[in-house]
């Protein structure tokens, strides 16, 4: 079971103090697998002891078993595509219930995106705010967040670039990236050479990182200012997209929010372009 299963289904039985603790929790998993237990706490506004009472509550030794089980859940599979591919094959007869499956996982991965974004949402879009530039990068299997993220971003912010890799282009913008820029870097094990390769570049000039990524072991996350996380786990063959598009989604609609009205003229401007010159068609227009 994973670690924040027991804690949710723990919750309504542990006493105020414990409660405080495992709220937090939910909210901070991946500060469990990066701070010590003592500035954990101090975050969370408990006493260490109080932590390592609530592992034991929950079944573990102390807190180390729990902080290594949540470590454990987040590692990536080392398993092939080849060998899910030949799984789903040997396994999946029946059509219907790999339908259910898939979107029942889907759910699973949306719900714990929800929990594990919640804090780093704001700061992340404060991030992007402050930013000179922004830079958006996701090759392969992840380009299509990548672009989603900045076709949308563009509506309202003209200082946003993404980092396509077309023609072998990626020295064309990590030559210009900053130390007053951001680079969003979008991707999932197995990861791409090309965003390693720009991930070490904007930490050699110091530029700011914001990971949208699988796991606390990504390499992308390695030097990050912020990480927002996403679940890939399906019964495909192939890593799930769907929650890092939810995410995606979600960073968009709040940085629209905190843009307010200036933005809302900039989308305006933007759709009524893109409808006068025949780029979107309206159905009645």
């Amino acid at each position: 079971m994973h670690p924040r299963q027991r804690i949710q289904q723990s919750l309504s039985l542990l006493t105020p103090e414990l409660q405080r603790a495992a709220s937090f929790t939910l909210t901070h998993s991946h500060d469990v697998m990066t701070l010590s237990m003592r500035a954990y706490a101090h975050n969370a506004g408990v006493k260490p002891a109080t932590l390592h009472r609530l592992a034991q509550r929950l079944g573990y030794e102390g807190w180390a078993a729990l902080k290594h089980d949540f470590i454990t859940s987040l590692t990536v599979s080392a398993e092939s595509p080849t060998r899910r591919a030949r799984r789903l094959v040997e396994e999946a007869n029946d059509p219907a219930r790999l339908y259910d499956d898939m979107f029942a996982a889907h759910t699973r991965n949306m719900a714990r995106c929800r929990d594990e974004n919640r804090a780093a949402m704001g700061e992340t879009i404060a991030l992007m705010d402050d930013a000179e530039h922004v830079y958006i990068c996701g090759f392969r299997a992840s380009f299509p967040i990548a672009w989603s993220v900045y076709y949308v971003y563009r509506l309202f912010n003209k200082q946003v670039s993404l980092i396509d890799g077309f023609a072998s282009n990626d020295e064309m913008f990590t030559r210009e990236i900053g130390p007053e820029d951001v680079l969003v870097i979008i991707g999932f094990a197995p990861y791409s050479r090309e965003s390693l390769m720009v991930h070490e570049a904007a930490r050699a000039v110091g530029a700011t990182i914001i990971a949208l990524t699988d796991a606390m072991t990504s390499p992308l996350a390695a030097g990050a200012a912020k990480s927002l996380w996403f679940p890939t786990d399906g019964p495909s063959f192939f890593p799930s997209v769907v929650a890092g598009m939810g995410v995606a989604e979600s960073l968009l609609a709040a940085l629209v929010n905190r843009h307010g009205a200036q933005a809302v003229e900039r989308i305006k401007h933007a759709e009524n372009y893109m409808i006068r010159s025949g780029a979107w068609v309206v159905p009645g227009k």
